[in-house]
């Protein structure tokens, strides 16, 4: 009887001490993951800066090529005063005549980026400045705010699926 009685509390105290030593573990691992999904979600949001940045730079060296190289094949474009556009073609049609104006062109700065909790998709939001020079040597400055969202690739990459802006004037 003495026996019986030490074994049932070793018992009880040997399952109590491996369930904490469980949810210990368990507490860790969330931890860990948690810290994961911070990092990729802040090396996601380092990507797109430089994404925007390299893009920006394309469009203010009035490159064609590598400015709608930066759109996803189905990718949606919402200029200001403009009908909708859908598809990289009809996009290069949109920015062709804006690269051709004479004077520095389109440039922008990014305001915010987020992330999304999946990873796949994030949103940008900013301010673009777009000055030309008329016939008669005239500066026109447009200033103005946009909203792009962009969807990470099967490489990883992360393409512009949606590109909307507006005027501020």
């Amino acid at each position: 009887m003495p026996r019986t009685r030490l074994i049932l509390p070793a018992a009880i105290f040997a399952m109590a001490f491996t369930t904490s030593c469980y949810r210990a573990g368990e507490k860790d691992a969330q931890a860990q993951r948690q810290q994961e999904i911070q990092q990729a979600r802040a090396a996601d949001e380092a990507s797109i800066r430089a994404a925007s940045i390299a893009w920006s730079r394309a469009a203010t060296s009035k490159d064609l090529d590598r400015t709608v190289s930066f759109y996803a094949d189905d990718a949606l474009q919402f200029p200001n005063k403009v009908p909708a556009t859908k598809g990289k073609e009809n996009i290069r049609k949109n920015w062709a005549p804006m690269l051709v104006l004479p004077g520095p062109g389109l440039s922008w700065q990014t305001s915010s980026v987020e992330v999304a909790s999946s990873g796949e998709l994030a949103y940008e939001t900013g301010a673009y400045n777009f000055v030309t020079t008329d016939m008669k040597g005239k500066t026109n400055d447009e200033k103005g705010k946009y909203v792009v969202i962009w969807k990470k690739q099967s490489d990883s990459t992360w393409k512009v699926v949606v590109d909307t802006d507006n005027t501020d004037q």
